[in-house]
């Protein structure tokens, strides 16, 4: 009786451990119609919950942004005429900070995302410096023009948190143009309105405003975006990733224009 039992459950044990009969049970259940509908349902929830994540990102992304060119127009135009003045004799320090708002945001490269202490500092030095930038573009200029380029950006990045809020599962490039063409637009008719800006220093700033957006949309959505850290860090570092994806984009017209003229000889 023992050995008759032994002798059932030996094919048993047999079958279990061969690895022929897994690989059939394998391939049985690839072709079990029941199966790849339940493999690809759960695929399909995997990738709409790396899509939630990814929106919920931006929105943080954006509003810290927003959040920062928000307590710059507001500080930057309390008008303060005597660092005008400095500035305005002084006309040097707009490269100065430019510089400084490059290292600050290069910084961000080498910070570790999950170190909040020294990302909130990154963020308000840039801060800082960004209001400074702006009082020393209205001494150069004129109030007018320096409010105009910053209510653009402050216009495209507001444009791209409302795409973000909007939108629940995925983002469409065609959808954001369309929010990245309607704030330039609404920023324009504002100032053609209420500003005696000459018509094409607004043609230019609309130009460059609406650039600045499609490249805030390739920057922080294309698969070659480098923005992988948090949203506290991805607020700094996202304007050196702007001039990334601007060369980038320099380099592909190049070479097309290059391969054009090997094609015309």
């Amino acid at each position: 009786m023992q050995n008759s039992q032994q002798q059932v459950n030996m094919p048993q044990s047999r079958m279990i451990g061969d690895p022929a009969q897994s690989q059939y049970l394998q391939n049985s259940m690839a072709q079990d119609p029941q199966f790849l509908s339940y493999q690809n349902y759960r695929n399909e929830i995997q990738e709409e919950g790396e899509i939630v994540a990814e929106t919920a990102k931006l929105r943080k992304l954006y509003f810290l942004m927003l959040l920062q060119f928000f307590i710059v127009i507001v500080f930057s135009y309390l008008r303060l005429e005597s660092l005008e003045d400095y500035f305005q004799k002084n006309s040097y320090w707009i490269i100065i900070l430019s510089i400084g708002l490059f290292l600050l945001s290069l910084a961000a490269y080498f910070t570790n995302p999950e170190n909040t202490a020294v990302n909130v500092v990154l963020y308000v030095l840039f801060t800082i410096v960004l209001y400074f930038f702006f009082i020393s573009l209205t001494a150069i200029t004129n109030i007018e023009q320096s409010m105009m380029v910053a209510f653009m950006i402050f216009g495209q990045i507001f444009s791209q948190f409302l795409s973000v809020m909007q939108s629940r599962i995925e983002m469409y490039y065609h959808q954001q143009s369309l929010y990245v063409l309607a704030g330039g637009l609404i920023i324009f008719q504002l100032f053609i309105i209420y500003s005696i800006i000459p018509f094409f220093e607004m043609i230019i700033t609309l130009v460059s405003g609406v650039v600045f957006g499609f490249l805030l949309i390739y920057s922080t959505q294309s698969n070659i975006s480098q923005i992988k850290s948090g949203a506290l860090n991805g607020s700094v570092r996202v304007y050196v990733d702007l001039l990334g994806v601007f060369f980038y984009l320099n380099s592909l017209m190049a070479d097309l224009f290059r391969k054009e003229k090997t094609l015309e000889k």
